[in-house]
């Protein structure tokens, strides 16, 4: 047992101390150090539960400083108790990480849809994407203004894939296509392989940080299962170069901690929104807002 548990065992089984008992003990100690008072007369020996609250005080203390002092340093420890000017990066990651792994784990079905709910704004945008790329799915936007736009998704089959016009499909047209699945069984569930995973995609240099920060945002508005989005986090916490950015709100204005790196060239920065308390993925800075991220058995369901 070490010396943190130790002390949480003991503050644990002691009471607190009043501050009653606290002001009688420090007096008999000043009494004790005083070098002219005189003998004191003899005095019953306190009893064993004064010194135990007088103790319980101090370790409660010590635990209490102790907990707020790990905080920061332990990947459980969700629940937003850690200022986010006192956060960096590989650790808001790592926790991240953890509350990944506390949601439901869901694995989509080929006949069933990706369905993804985000804001920009006052602006409102939907889509439905096929899981294996075959069905035809549907984007939905609402304006602040509240009218709402549909467009069709086709699907892909037997290598056709129809010609959309504006919103609609036009009649007889088709065009070759590959189906391009929603959900990707390809991506890896442990740290490790998503390291290498991420330096085998073409989105930048390889080693850059640049092009880890671009790979975290697009899987990160993607559908993941619990331990790969876990493994995601893990792995862009052992980036150099990643840092936390506090007072941050993703599209909807809601407020989190930040999670950002330098492009080159002096580009716009990206910044990824994560909750203060929960850890979850809220967005990105002032663009998008994550709001639903789950699997439908239809167009059109939400939930």
């Amino acid at each position: 047992m070490d010396d943190l548990r130790l002390l949480q065992r003991i503050g644990e089984e002691v009471p607190p101390a009043t501050p009653e008992h606290l002001a009688s003990a420090r007096a008999r100690l000043l009494a004790a150090m005083a070098p002219t008072a005189p003998a004191p007369a003899p005095v019953r020996r306190t009893t064993r539960r004064s010194w135990r609250l007088v103790f319980g005080g101090l370790v409660a203390a010590g635990v209490a400083a102790a907990a707020t002092s790990v905080v920061v340093l332990a990947p459980e420890g969700i629940g937003g108790d850690v200022p986010a000017a006192r956060a960096d990066a590989s650790q808001v990651l790592r926790n991240a990480a953890a509350a990944s792994l506390r949601t439901p784990d869901i694995v989509p079905r080929s006949d069933q849809f990706i369905y993804r709910r985000t804001q920009s704004g006052q602006s409102l945008h939907e889509v439905w994407h096929s899981v294996d790329g075959t069905r035809d799915g549907m984007v939905r936007q609402t304006t602040p203004a509240g009218g709402t736009e549909t467009i069709i998704l086709p699907g892909c089959r037997n290598g056709r894939v129809a010609v959309i016009k504006g919103n609609k499909a036009l009649p007889g047209r088709t065009e070759p296509c590959t189906p391009e699945s929603a959900y990707r069984t390809d991506v890896p569930t442990d740290a490790a392989a998503m390291r290498t995973y991420l330096a085998e995609r073409d989105s930048g240099n390889a080693g850059s940080v640049n092009a880890v920060g671009k790979d975290v945002h697009v899987l990160a508005h993607s559908y993941l299962r619990p331990q790969s989005r876990a493994a995601l986090y893990e792995a862009a916490a052992a980036t150099p170069g990643l840092r936390a950015v506090e007072n941050v709100s993703d599209g909807a204005g809601r407020p989190g901690i930040g999670i950002t790196w330098d492009s080159p060239g002096g580009r716009g920065q990206t910044v990824l929104v994560f909750d203060a308390g929960t850890y979850a993925f809220l967005g990105t800075e002032g663009t998008s807002a994550m709001l639903t991220l789950t699997v439908v058995d239809k167009v059109g369901q939400t939930g």
